[in-house]
């Protein structure tokens, strides 16, 4: 809703992409119901849809449909799917060969802006409020597996867009993931350190998220690390468990509550350990700093955290938001998984 996808449709199929959308299914659900095609209506028909045929059902007729018109030639083609809502849709098509799940996404602010200036029916007034509460319910919130669930279809992704700027830079974005996607273009720095990060925590201990972190500076790679227990110290697998699940401590709460030492705060130490001046470098990390990480990155001389996956610390959002010295960044480019 309003972040440019349909923008990014409209390119591809230029491209010579056949384009499907599993809307346009839902639209003639409505037909068939008798229903006016409104935003509303279409969530619940498609929700009704997923509940009494599966949540994979639309994808599953696009699918079907892409086989059907490529017969002996299945998987040759160029297909753009566009209006996917729920994650068994996506992991659906991306059974078919080549499939891959580019997202794209934009802030409050830009979606309210250009629902307002696009005029739909009934939009042509929407506020912040009335865009945020629609957006909750597109990313899942109160809506049970068989419902939108757009956020997990964005953890799922294969390629991450923000859409923020002018059509140039869309157009700018969209190529290279075209190009990455075939070979012919180069990973970006971004792209290649927030790799490095992944890998990283594949090393993680830690019972509950797997996080790595690194820190470069001039294109170079400084130090980097995961999150685990502090040096010659037992792994919390091997001292009785995850003592935050002991004492039912909730994710973003009580961080000082836990045996472990966090990807970021172990990369900045390293830097000490070994004498490395990191005064103006850049942070990449796979999830969203705490509060203590914060402090630490805030005082530590980084200039610029890149972070790809959200974690909720309301303290760590609220001083993040107050400071003027640190730049933070939502990753975007080609998605890696632990």
């Amino acid at each position: 809703m309003g972040t440019g996808k349909g923008e990014i449709a409209k390119k591809l199929k230029n491209l010579g992409y056949k384009y499907i959308s599993l809307s346009d299914f839902v639209r003639e659900e409505a037909d068939k119901r008798g229903l006016e095609h409104t935003r509303e209506n279409l969530q619940d028909i498609g929700n009704d849809l997923r509940n009494s045929y599966g949540p994979g059902v639309l994808a599953i007729r696009a699918h079907e449909m892409i086989e059907k018109e490529e017969g002996a030639a299945y998987g040759t083609g160029k297909w753009i799917i566009d209006g996917i809502r729920n994650p068994f849709e996506a992991i659906e098509l991306k059974k078919m060969p080549r499939g891959q799940l580019l997202a794209v996404t934009a802030s409050l602010d830009t979606i309210t802006k250009r629902l307002q200036t696009r005029r739909r029916k009934g939009e042509e007034n929407i506020t912040k409020e009335e865009v945020f509460e629609k957006l909750k319910k597109e990313s899942g919130v109160g809506e049970d597996k068989t419902g939108q669930q757009m956020q997990k279809c964005l953890e799922i992704s294969d390629f991450f867009i923000i859409n923020e700027g002018s059509l140039t830079e869309l157009d700018g974005k969209l190529k290279h993931f075209i190009n990455l996607s075939i070979g012919e273009d180069r990973p970006s720095f971004d792209e290649i350190f927030m790799e490095i990060a992944y890998t990283w925590a594949k090393r993680a201990t830690c019972m509950r998220r797997r996080v790595g972190a690194v820190l470069a500076k001039d294109k170079q790679q400084l130090t980097a690390g995961y999150n685990g227990a502090p040096r010659g110290v037992p792994h919390c697998a091997e001292a009785g468990g995850c003592i935050r699940e002991r004492l039912n401590v909730p994710s973003g709460k009580n961080a000082e509550l836990c045996r472990g030492t966090h990807a970021e705060q172990n990369t900045i130490t390293q830097a000490a350990k070994f004498g490395i001046n990191i005064e103006g470098a850049t942070l990449y990390c796979n999830t969203f700093p705490c509060v203590i990480c914060t402090k630490m990155i805030l005082n530590s001389g980084i200039k610029k955290v890149v972070y790809d996956c959200d974690y909720d610390d309301p303290l760590s959002k609220e001083i993040l938001g107050q400071q003027t010295v640190v730049e933070m960044v939502r990753y975007e480019g080609k998605k890696f998984r632990t």
